[in-house]
């Protein structure tokens, strides 16, 4: 897959509400060996490896589908992001990890942020 290709077909959006009703998290430490999982940090490499960090940021707007979740743990883990950015996304994932309507995701992103800040990361 190239990077024309995911971006004409808008795979990145489609592997996330799949993954969405398949129940894989970016943060389900089962899930992250799943092939849905490897998938969705395949087509982020490729944006990164393009240097189009600052559009694959764009999904950090979407608002369904964990895609802004997806998109910030991506972007953390994978890309090399600006302070600015760093901080967009960690500001998702400390929402998502206050979200009453979501209670196993919330408890997999508390996890994730504190390993995230035991590791010295800030």
């Amino acid at each position: 897959m190239t990077i024309e290709q995911v971006q004409k077909n808008s795979s990145y959006l489609f592997y996330c509400k799949e993954y969405y009703f398949a129940g894989i998290k970016p943060t389900d430490f089962i899930s992250n060996k799943n092939n849905g999982y490897k998938e969705l940090v395949q087509i982020a490499k490729l944006y990164f490896e393009k240097n189009l960090l600052e559009e694959f940021a764009t999904y950090l707007k979407e608002g369904q589908y964990f895609i802004q979740l997806w998109t910030a743990h991506l972007i953390l883990e994978f890309g090399n992001p600006d302070e600015k950015l760093k901080e967009l996304c960690l500001d998702e994932i400390i929402n998502y990890s206050e979200n009453p309507l979501a209670p196993e995701v919330a408890i997999h992103e508390k996890k994730w942020l504190k390993e995230y800040y035991e590791n010295g990361n800030k």
